[in-house]
């Protein structure tokens, strides 16, 4: 995700002692570390029971973190063969948005022998719904999805893997030190776009066309590699974040000399996407974010997609944009932040610090006015060093993967940037809401014990926060009394769910509690 000097610069670091610097931001928002002196986390996802599961850059365990309880003793996986040294290592990981049906876990990391980048899914077992003992993947059960990617050089090895609302896999390459071979379409400064749901279960290898789509920008290319391409003339995506309301990709591009740039990438079912479309050309090394890039590589292209924001990393030794996605919460949501941040744009620099908000306004993305207590106009926050992946979280905080602290080992965190969520008010019904589910897990549907001081709602949302259900009947309950409402387990259109994690919400209007559903078939 650096570049050469920045490397340099890292590792340099890493022999030298440094003064941490405080985390700051705005009044009313809390930084809460909530696992810490981890060994460099590096990426991670949320189980839908709200576990977080993240990957080691180094070490290439994958890991499991329960709020209250800790991390596992015991990994959930340690990848074989893994090439770690410089910015390669176990970079990326996705949890398949169908879980726990089926329960697959899909890696990016480098691979030492032959020396190239892989992505694999492994199959889950164990302690699948959070409700006991632990979480583990057979290495046995590897299935490589794409191989062959180029890795020779030890930097610019991208390193995501993420779902689109479409239930497509997408991946961000970096153009492997070889900044002219990202401006052809296949394996270097690219996004990749992959069928996945049609593989065979159990171990093996896919085919190219197996996971290529047909309305891939490049499907009749001679180039099997091209034909998996959603976007290219990237640098390294080395994070690519989903925006949730729309289904667009917000891509954080690490510059070289002088900018650091934001990319957006509207896949086909993106809603009033924001970005640009299938086979976009962000133009890299044509162009670094808005300038001028530092080589030529023959004539510059037409239709150039230039970023949708950009900074300059020159007044810095060294830079790197990490992208935390769009913003997206719903009052229900304990921990979101601000109303007015909804739908802004969230990325931090790995070196200095500083964390961005980015605010669209006719059309054009820049930084969001301040808000009481903000450490500059420019930052909504500071501190923030050596995060290497941000996340929107299902109860509506910013949660973040710090690799180190002054690049130190073992000084990794996991920890959640949050708001005020719904605050009570002052004279409140004085009959407290209570929301019990009767059996645990649920399995078809879940029966509800209600008790609430006035007219209220309940409603059942999923870890994206998206309703998937309003039982109005809720309405009716009279204040005080304990009755019984039951989820059939379908949405508003009558469909049944898929199994998984669910979140109930009982609002009373001043008062709101939640139980977390984990639904069987």
């Amino acid at each position: 995700m650096t570049t050469s000097r920045a490397w340099l610069l890292l590792t340099l670091l890493c022999t030298v002692p440094a003064t941490a610097r405080a985390q700051r931001v705005p009044d009313g928002i809390s930084v809460e570390p909530l696992a810490t002196s981890l060994s460099a986390p590096t990426g991670f996802d949320f189980l839908p029971d709200g576990r977080v599961i993240y990957v080691e850059q180094f070490t290439a365990r994958v890991r499991v973190l329960t709020v209250g309880t800790g991390v596992q003793v015991n990994p959930v996986l340690t990848v074989a063969g893994v090439s770690s040294g410089g910015e390669r290592g176990l970079l990326g990981i996705a949890v398949d948005p169908r879980y726990p049906d089926p329960p697959y876990l899909y890696l990016y990391y480098d691979l030492a022998s032959p020396q190239s980048i892989r992505i694999s899914r492994y199959t889950l077992s164990g302690n699948l719904d959070g409700t006991g003992g632990d979480l583990v993947a057979s290495a046995a059960s590897r299935y490589d999805v794409v191989d062959g990617i180029p890795g020779a050089a030890s930097n610019h090895n991208g390193g995501t893997v993420r779902f689109g609302l479409d239930n497509l896999l997408y991946a961000g390459l970096g153009d492997d030190a070889s900044s002219c071979s990202a401006q052809t379409p296949g394996f270097r400064g690219a996004i990749l776009r992959l069928e996945v749901r049609n593989l065979p279960a159990g171990a093996g290898r896919a085919f190219r066309a197996q996971v290529a789509l047909p309305d891939n920008p490049f499907a009749s290319s001679s180039d099997s590699a091209a034909r998996l391409v959603a976007a290219y003339g990237l640098r390294n995506p080395f994070r690519v974040q989903l925006d949730t309301g729309t289904g667009d990709l917000v891509i954080a591009d690490v510059g070289e000399n002088t900018r650091e740039e934001i990319d957006i990438l509207s896949p086909p079912n993106a809603v009033g996407g924001a970005g640009a479309p299938l086979g976009a050309n962000f133009g890299w090394p044509f162009f670094e974010g808005t300038v001028v890039g530092p080589t030529s590589c023959g004539i510059v292209p037409p239709g150039v997609v230039p970023p949708i924001w950009d900074y300059d990393r020159t007044s810095q030794a060294s830079a790197a944009t990490i992208s935390a996605g769009r913003y997206r919460a719903n009052a229900s949501q304990p921990h979101r932040l601000p109303a007015d941040h909804e739908g802004d744009i969230f990325a931090s620099d790995y070196y200095s610090g500083a964390l961005f908000r980015l605010h669209l306004a006719s059309g054009t993305w820049s930084i969001a006015p301040s808000i009481p207590g903000q450490p500059s106009a420019q930052h909504w926050g500071e501190g923030f060093g050596e995060i290497s992946d941000w996340r929107v979280g299902p109860d509506g905080a910013l949660w973040y993967c710090r690799q180190s602290t002054n690049f130190a080992g073992n000084s990794g965190s996991i920890g959640r940037v949050y708001g005020p969520g719904v605050l009570a008010v002052p004279g409140a019904p004085s009959v407290a809401l209570s929301l019990r589910l009767r059996v645990s897990p649920a399995v078809r549907s879940a029966e509800f014990a209600v008790r609430t001081p006035a007219a209220a709602n309940l409603k059942i949302v999923d870890t994206a926060g998206r309703v998937v259900r309003r039982l109005a009947d809720a309405r009716t309950l009279a204040p005080g009394t304990e009755r019984s409402l039951v989820w059939d387990g379908r949405d508003e259109q009558g469909r049944e769910v898929a199994p998984g994690v669910y979140v109930a919400f009982l609002d009373a209007g001043s008062q709101v509690v939640s139980r977390r559903v984990v639904l069987l078939r």
